[in-house]
């Protein structure tokens, strides 16, 4: 034991107040504080503390908790490595050895963290045992069934593992236990929680009435003896904290205050202790109970607050029931991915009497609760029961366990011996045989000790010693599922790729579907079930038993709604911002699916534009890398992902709180153009009525002032996108032509305003779908850069032989005018004056600006030897032809350049599929949208075989290259854009 001296300020003479810290664990080291102080402010100390019931190492743990964040303790000892991947857990031998290598003492662990000591409850077992085997036997997602949950220990574990959960308990007290330890708590909850808290802080006037007990009677529960149980002054104060709570608290905030009052109950009442239900005159004094009250709601407060503050990406449901009923009812067959669950102990804990002044009080009857427990010493001592009623009720639970749960999945009942008579029984080989005969397979039995604690209601001779860890799991089968066609119209090649995809994640385990508007249907073990919520081109699947499952991309479109009956392709972040030319994301996910990358895998995007095969990878599991050349691109693709790695509370709050500044602008915007570098001033007010500029400076000045690069810049591209509509810009015209009326002002602050709520608007969604997600979230990496360059690769930390898969869709060759068309943005939000534009424009792939000295030099290498060293030999012939035919006719500048242009597009295309063969791994595939375009020559129309070219290009750099196929795009009404791309190809290219 160490004693540690804090020497605080000093006053008058010091008097030492010992603070025993101990953590609220069963067995654990003890660090001894000794604080100095005076004698004066002890006692008031003591004095302020007593109300609440509470001593002076209660106070030092609060100040403790309140002090430091979630991220400052580490609070999880594991002993298992996460599964990561469903393919982890398909060897049940596997299992067994690695639970039975482990350590599950956890002697030293921290077992009191985030909201895990919001409420007392006995027989918890400790958050260490389901977080571990959370993470060992499910993924990411998942659901995550406790029939016994309790005070909902393993699904605050789930969530806070990012997975979903279903608890499931007969007391209601439990049950909210678990709602308030999962939920968080948000900005309408603080709000109602402060109006209550005000309100009971009216009682505390000293002038101030004690409340009227006989309009207050309806708040006050039916009690047996509750005279022998409770002061009258006692009952009055909590049926007015009871009425308080109704009138003023509603959802998250209920539960919050609910459970401050139960927190209090055994406080105030005559129980002796929260282990002692025997009656004992406490002489509580008048206010105790609102001041225990307002204590216990800052408390369970600061908790929420906490839990709220570590963003979990999981959700958890709660019944208060039967678990038997609810498996049966709510709980669709084979939808569990792990059951992880405490059952009551036989013939140990009576959950009703431990809770019963408390379940009173919170509008319950604990009677009720005692004639369906299980496992309850009252009932077996009134029934005179031995172990085979406790098994009987547990054999129908298993039953129903079995039936939920995924076929190839683990079960883990965590149990203790029973005593019955005097005899020994043991629980876990009992059920053991009892599981068999339901149908489960025995995967291991795990030992662990229990440490002494006196804090219980069970005697000593019947409190168990140590507990086993029961490890089941259904066996595995195929199961049917079929699969259902999304609610919109799929183009051809969107079939083709709806068929490819199945292909690759199912191979030949595709069967007739059962279904009649099911388009296909696959037989599929435990092992691949998982890959179902990965598909891009289906809605849902289901059993014939009940089953039915959206699929990942069904919820981040549409959610559960099947309203729409339209494709969505801007979901999530997908439409801040507009780009030309833009990859849609159901494309690029079943490219990713097609390919055949796993969770964790490795893509890689060498033209991201902006960032929406970034996004797909993010959303769906895989590490995600890209470069541009063009600023704005980089730009986009970095909101389009940072957003979503910051804590969705803080976004929320800053997207709010923005929202509401802009509901009251400046009826006189400030004259200034401080935001903006001089360099573009000029060009600003040329194409911005000077109102505009005026207020894209105040927005600007708005947006600025967060602190954190990545808010700033999600919000500045969302002005970006808003910005060619109040210019002086032709909006319908990709190059630069002006509005044959000019405007004087533009609405930019009420269009931004839209484009803000619109984009947190789909957020918001995207955090409620999230816990559903088929894989865990993974990092993306963004650099402003030219893929030609290796450099750029090696910058993003991309070694050789480190890419899985690349999908991308590269700039066609001189089809759209990338810079011209979003120049108004990159002078406006990156101060970016004309001649810094030129030379990017000139540095882009495809690039249709070329200098005349340039050219030259091109032309010269175009027309020497070397050219059919770098490229195609009928490529240059073409480009040869090209270049005599448009001299001959006299052509104008542009198509004189287009040789030159495609030479040094063909040789950046070969640059890159030359730097992307080194990164791909054997055996990767990359897989490139591209497009033939085509220019006049002569007065007739000359093809550009970007496609054939690209094939030949890239088996020249050891690439096997096939077409996978054709595909269509628009080209949304715009003008000046005759050359752009209307057919498409899908090009794969393959690494040896």
């Amino acid at each position: 034991m160490r004693t540690i001296a804090c020497n605080l300020p000093l006053a008058a003479r010091p008097h030492i107040v010992y603070c025993k810290y101990v953590h609220k664990c069963r067995l654990q080291s003890v660090t001894r504080l000794v604080f100095e102080t005076t004698e004066a402010e002890k006692a008031a100390l003591a004095a302020a503390l007593e109300p609440a019931g509470k001593s002076f190492t209660d106070w030092f743990e609060e100040q403790l908790a309140a002090t430091l964040s979630a991220e400052q303790v580490d609070p999880i000892t594991y002993v298992l490595d996460e599964a990561g991947h469903p393919g982890n857990l398909a060897d049940p031998i596997q299992v067994a050895n690695e639970l039975a290598s482990a350590d599950w003492s956890f002697v030293d662990s921290e077992t009191a963290f985030l909201t895990h000591d919001v409420h007392p409850y006995p027989a918890k077992y400790i958050p260490q045992i389901p977080a571990n085997l959370i993470r060992r036997l499910s993924c990411p997602g998942e659901l995550v069934l406790d029939p016994f949950g309790g005070s909902g220990t393993t699904a605050t574990e789930a969530v806070r593992l990012g997975r979903r959960a279903v608890s499931v308990d007969a007391n209601p007290l439990a049950t909210l236990i678990g709602r308030v330890k999962t939920s968080g708590i948000a900005a309408e909850d603080r709000v109602q929680l402060a109006r209550l808290a005000t309100s009971v802080q009216t009682y505390l006037i000293e002038a101030t009435p004690a409340p009227d007990a006989e309009r207050l009677k309806e708040w006050v529960p039916e009690i047996p003896n509750v005279e022998k149980w409770f002061q009258p002054n006692v009952v009055v104060e909590l049926a007015c904290i009871r009425r308080l709570i109704a009138e003023l608290t509603d959802g998250r905030a209920h539960d919050i205050a609910s459970l401050a009052l139960s927190r209090i109950i055994v406080r105030v009442s005559n129980q002796d202790s929260e282990t002692r239900y025997v009656a004992k005159d406490k002489q509580i004094a008048p206010r105790v109970a609102f001041r225990a009250f307002l204590d216990a709601l800052g408390a369970i407060q600061r908790k929420a607050e906490q839990f709220a503050a570590i963003e979990a990406q999981g959700a958890a449901q709660f019944h208060t029931s039967d678990s038997r009923q609810v498996m049966a009812e709510q709980v669709k067959p084979e939808s569990v991915g792990l059951i992880v669950s405490s059952p009551p102990y036989p013939n140990a804990t009576d959950y009703h009497l431990y809770h019963r002044f408390r379940i009173f009080w919170l509008g319950h009857d604990p009677r009720d609760l005692g004639s369906i427990e299980i496992g309850s010493h009252l009932k077996h001592q009134r029934k005179q029961s031995g172990f085979d009623e406790y098994a009987e009720d547990m054999r129908e639970v298993m039953t129903h366990c079995f039936k939920v749960l995924s076929a190839g999945r683990f079960a883990v009942f965590v149990v203790g011996d029973a005593m019955f008579g005097g005899e020994i029984t043991n629980t876990a080989d009992k059920l053991q045989q009892v599981a068999h005969q339901i149908g489960f397979e025995h995967v291991a039995t795990v030992e662990r000790p229990i440490h002494a604690t006196r804090r219980s209601f069970v005697s000593a001779a019947r409190r168990a010693r140590s507990e086993r860890l029961l490890v089941l799991r259904k066996p595995d089968r195929l199961v049917h599922f079929d699969l259902s066609a999304p609610n919109y119209r799929l183009w051809d090649y969107e079939e083709l790729l709806r068929e490819q995809e199945l292909t690759a994640l199912f191979g030949k385990k595709r069967v007739r579907p059962l279904a009649k508007d099911a388009w296909s249907a696959v037989e599929i073990g435990h092992v691949d079930r998982w890959k179902l919520g990965r598909l891009t081109f289906s809605s849902a699947y289901s059993t014939s038993d009940g089953l039915l499952e959206r699929t990942w991309q069904k919820l981040l479109e549409n959610g559960d709604s099947d309203l729409s009956r339209r494709k969505e392709p801007k979901y999530v972040t997908h439409g801040i911002h507009a780009y030309k030319g833009k990859f849609y994301p159901q494309l690029a996910k079943s490219l990713l699916n097609i390919s055949g990358v796993q969770p964790g895998g490795v893509v890689l995007d060498p033209f991201c534009g902006s960032g929406t095969v970034l996004l797909e990878g993010y959303l769906n599991g895989v590490e995600s890398y890209g470069c541009d050349v063009h600023p704005l691109a980089v730009k986009i693709g970095r909101a389009k992902t940072e957003v979503l790695s910051l804590p969705a509370r803080v976004v929320d709050q800053a997207l709010s709180a923005l929202r509401d500044s802009l509901s009251a602008p400046p009826s006189v915007f400030p004259k200034s153009t401080a935001q903006f570098d001089s360099s573009v001033e000029e060009e600003l007010f040329s194409w911005f009525p000077a109102p505009v500029v005026f207020k894209l400076n105040w927005l600007l000045g708005q947006i600025r002032l967060f602190g954190d690069a990545r808010i700033v810049n999600f919000l500045e591209v969302i002005l970006s996108d808003c910005i060619r509509e109040a210019s002086q810009q032709e909006p319908t015209d990709l190059r630069i032509r002006r509005r044959a009326e000019p405007i004087e002002d533009a609405p930019i602050v009420e269009a931004f305003t839209r484009r803000l709520e619109l984009q947190h608007s789909r957020l918001r969604h995207f955090w409620s779908v999230a816990s559903r997600r088929p894989a865990a979230f993974q990092n993306c990496h963004i650099r402003h850069g030219n893929s030609r360059e290796i450099e750029t690769l090696s910058s993003l930390g991309l070694a050789a032989n480190s890419v899985d898969v690349v999908v991308t869709s590269p700039p066609y060759a001189t089809a759209l005018p990338y810079i011209d068309t979003d120049r108004l943005s990159l002078m406006a939000i990156l101060d970016m004056p004309s001649a810094k534009r030129r030379v990017f424009e000139e540095q882009l792939t495809g690039s249709r600006e070329i200098g005349s000295s340039t050219r030259a030099k091109v032309e010269e290498i175009l027309f020497s030897q070397a050219a059919r060293e770098q490229l195609p030999e009928g490529l240059i012939t073409e480009l040869r032809t090209i270049h005599k035919r448009n001299i001959a006719d006299g052509a104008g500048f542009r198509k004189l350049n287009m040789p030159a242009l495609l030479f040094r597009y063909f040789n950046d295309m070969a640059a890159n599929l030359q730097n992307v063969a080194t990164v791909l791994k054997s055996g990767g595939k990359a897989y490139y949208v591209v497009g033939d375009s085509k220019t006049e020559v002569a007065g007739e129309w000359f093809p550009i075989r970007t496609t054939s070219w690209l094939l030949r290009i890239a088996e020249s750099v050891g690439l096997e290259s096939t077409k996978l196929l054709d595909i269509s795009v628009t080209t949304e009404n715009m003008k000046h854009i005759r050359h752009a791309i209307t057919e498409n190809a899908v090009l794969c290219f393959k690494k040896h």
